[in-house]
């Protein structure tokens, strides 16, 4: 039996895989609050106990680097080793990895409904004319690289490349990279945030609490008035959820502005990630929140951003750009990686 497991600042989820024709099949499956737990370790055993099952393989996608089998997570006073987490709970095979670089490993195991396509890109080489509906066929991929980036409680970046019919996943902290603003709004926005932070990043934005941000600093600013309803909910539910959900409905006026700057930035920062590594091969913005806002992100905003790279537009012209619908995406790809140990 094969346990991933999927950990973020806000919420670990873990999953049992089962091997059936050559699929992995997802089975049970629970969430915890990271944040009510000490350690991984403790949240694991709880999860094996409930369900009286022995693992011979797991893969955890954390949030952080990965340096020699270690990690120390960058929103949650956890730290991770391999080793431990393997003798705390009798565990043959662990391996850590990336919560994104998890995310990535899925990618070419998504389902086409899995997926929605905010931009279809202008593919140019046909060899890799409909990359995503072809992946069972990677002896026959020469060369190609794709990006993943997902909004949560931060902003995860990683890669996958593949040449000659091998899978090489590469891990990025491309989110705390300089917040580059492009319009005049934008300014204003990195301006007030450089007031309160010393260094201000994209995961200051494209993330849960960068929703806050965004709508705080509107609200400051005096965009609209915070009707009293608004400012209870923000105050007793999730505000990065309630702003998003709110959003795109159009319910409040403070709301819908944040996305539209929330939509445009992240576009601007998917398109940054065509060029830094030559992704041209398609880039997936996963996590709850992009897939919460599909419909949002797909009504021009982010795909004009996406494309405004001056004179290197044509290359980032040529990429697709998807939203991952599946919310257990992070899951099947850490299952898949815990497969090959």
């Amino acid at each position: 039996m094969i346990l991933a497991g999927d950990v973020g600042g806000t919420k670990t989820r873990l999953a049992l895989y089962q091997s059936e024709d050559g699929k992995l099949i997802r089975q049970q499956t629970d969430t915890f609050v990271s944040r009510d737990y000490a350690c991984l370790e403790d949240v694991v055993q709880i999860f094996l106990n409930k369900y009286k099952i022995s693992v011979t393989k797991s893969c955890f996608g954390v949030p952080g680097p990965i340096v020699n089998g270690e990690a120390r997570a960058t929103k949650l006073p956890w730290y991770f080793k391999e080793e431990q987490i393997g003798q705390k709970l009798n565990i043959p095979a662990v391996k850590l990895v990336n919560d994104l670089v998890a995310t990535a490993a899925a990618v070419p195991h998504l389902m086409p409904d899995d997926l929605f396509t905010l931009y279809e890109g202008e593919v140019i080489d046909s060899t890799k004319k409909n990359l995503q509906r072809n992946w069972g066929k990677e002896s026959e991929i020469k060369e190609a690289t794709i990006g993943v980036m997902a909004p949560g409680t931060g902003l995860g970046q990683a890669f996958l490349h593949f040449n000659s019919g091998r899978q090489y996943l590469m891990a990025s902290e491309g989110g705390h990279v300089d917040f580059a603003p492009t319009t005049k709004i934008e300014v204003e926005l990195f301006q007030y945030l450089k007031s309160k932070h010393d260094h201000v990043s994209y995961d200051r934005i494209l993330s849960g609490p960068g929703l806050v941000n965004i709508y705080t600093f509107l609200k400051d600013k005096g965009v609209a008035p915070e009707p009293p309803e608004l400012n209870k909910r923000l105050h007793e539910e999730d505000p990065g959820k309630v702003i998003s959900s709110t959003g795109k409905t159009g319910e409040y006026e403070l709301c819908a502005k944040t996305l539209d700057i929330f939509a445009s930035i992240l576009g601007a920062q998917a398109g940054n990630m065509v060029l830094t590594l030559m992704a041209t091969d398609g880039i997936y913005l996963g996590g709850g929140i992009p897939a919460g806002i599909y419909k949002k992100l797909a009504d021009g905003t982010t795909v004009t951003s996406y494309l405004n790279k001056g004179r290197l537009s044509y290359l980032v012209k040529n990429t697709p750009l998807y939203v991952i619908l599946d919310d257990h995406a992070a899951l099947l790809g850490a299952a898949h990686l815990a497969s090959t140990l």
